[in-house]
């Protein structure tokens, strides 16, 4: 190389060398380097996931004990403790924010770490039921989209919306609802909203095999055609323990995916309504299959009186109506599947939907599974607008990401 050339590259050197200089003094005077929001909301759970490996080092668990409980880490204890920095520092346009890292139990060793980050106009951490809400008006009173249910009954007066959450329930309803979430390859449908804020999930897919609801020898009937009790005293019957192989992530779905890991640490424990109805109950607010109550479930099947809920038509009284299938985005799904309801006129009979109607067939009859879940209502919301190209998704910060 000649001096020439070695001079220029020197020069270029020396004018990188500056370069960087002059970004590591900016970058300083500026605070340091800045982040996006959900970047720091990041940051926020994996100083709170140190923090409690610290405690446990030092015998400390601070972890919640019980299910669908928690515990608060707010993020000047962090701060404090050199787990993290200041979170305004991190943040653009010099909003000043402040948070906490929520640890949930989600049941069976999951944990669930959901931060809350507040930097006033700037961003706060919206969950997913408050994005659902706000997409459907907080109820509607005619045609598809989210209902409110007041003491079993449906709010059809716009006077009569609104009111205190607590004392009512949201249900989607009609065949045209934007009520899709995607947790990983899993496409959900949502069903209904407690008073909560959890949000009970139907699969949009199924099974990919075909199951009996229950094939034991029934003594009453003196055949092999199944007994219709869902769960009691720990004795189980085939759909409970199907319905649980998918928790279990051993059973595959119609195109071969599995339950995804981490949707098991966003869920809460439900009570599944495994009550019997008869063919000629009426009702459609869960009065008769919560009369028994399998309680601290995380995944079941569909109870009778949700397929009922879902349908707009007027006519729609008894569940093996033909007319409960019009108007109810659940006879899109196309398929032969299983509801967790038996029927209460016989021993050796439960409800399937036979795609869009339900009928009452012999426990020992094959047809798909579709699971149900609760998801918490501490779910955070990334994007979507519940539409099938759109569906919702939340954000996960578990190990499995």
């Amino acid at each position: 190389m000649d001096k020439q050339m070695v001079k220029y590259v020197s020069i270029l050197v020396g004018l990188i060398v500056l370069l960087i200089i002059f970004l590591l003094l900016k970058n300083s005077i500026s605070g340091g380097v800045k982040y996006s929001f959900p970047d720091i909301e990041t940051k926020m759970v994996n100083a709170a996931k140190k923090y409690v490996n610290n405690k446990k080092k030092n015998n400390q668990d601070i972890l919640p004990d019980a299910p669908g409980t928690s515990y608060e880490i707010s993020t000047s204890i962090l701060e404090s403790e050199g787990y993290i920095n200041d979170l305004s520092s991190y943040a653009k346009n010099g909003a000043t924010c402040n948070g906490n890292v929520q640890i949930w139990n989600a049941g069976n060793g999951n944990y669930d770490y959901v931060p809350y980050l507040n930097c006033g106009t700037n961003y706060e951490t919206q969950k997913l039921v408050t994005q659902v809400l706000k997409d459907n008006d907080y109820g509607i009173t005619f045609g598809s989209g989210l209902y409110q249910r007041k003491n079993g009954k449906f709010v059809t007066e716009e006077n009569d919306l609104g009111g205190n959450s607590e004392s009512f329930e949201y249900v989607f309803r009609g065949d045209d609802v934007n009520n899709y979430v995607q947790i990983d390859e899993n496409l959900w449908r949502i069903v209904s909203i407690d008073a909560d804020d959890n949000l009970l999930l139907i699969l949009d897919t199924h099974s990919q095999k075909a199951y009996a609801w229950d094939e034991k020898y029934n003594e009453e009937i003196k055949k092999y055609q199944g007994v219709n009790i869902y769960e009691e005293n720990g004795l189980e019957s085939n759909a409970y323990k199907i319905v649980r192989s998918f928790y279990d992530e051993t059973m595959n779905l119609m195109n071969k995916e599995k339950y995804s890991k981490k949707t098991k640490h966003l869920l809460v424990p439900m009570d599944l309504c495994v009550g019997k109805r008869s063919e000629k109950d009426t009702s459609i607010d869960g009065s008769t299959e919560c009369k028994t109550v399998l309680e601290g479930e995380y995944i079941g099947l569909l109870p009778a009186y949700y397929y009922m809920s879902a349908s707009l038509d007027a006519s729609c009284t008894e569940i093996t109506s033909k007319n409960c299938g019009n108007y109810n985005y659940m006879s899109s799904f196309g398929d032969y599947w299983w509801l967790l309801t038996a029927n209460a006129d016989t021993t050796n009979e439960a409800y399937s939907v036979s795609v869009k109607y339900v009928s009452s067939n012999i426990c020992s009859y094959r047809a798909d599974i579709r699971p149900i879940i609760k998801l918490g209502a501490r779910a955070v919301y990334s994007e979507g607008k519940g539409t099938l190209n759109e569906p919702y998704r939340v954000k996960s910060f578990t190990e499995e990401d």
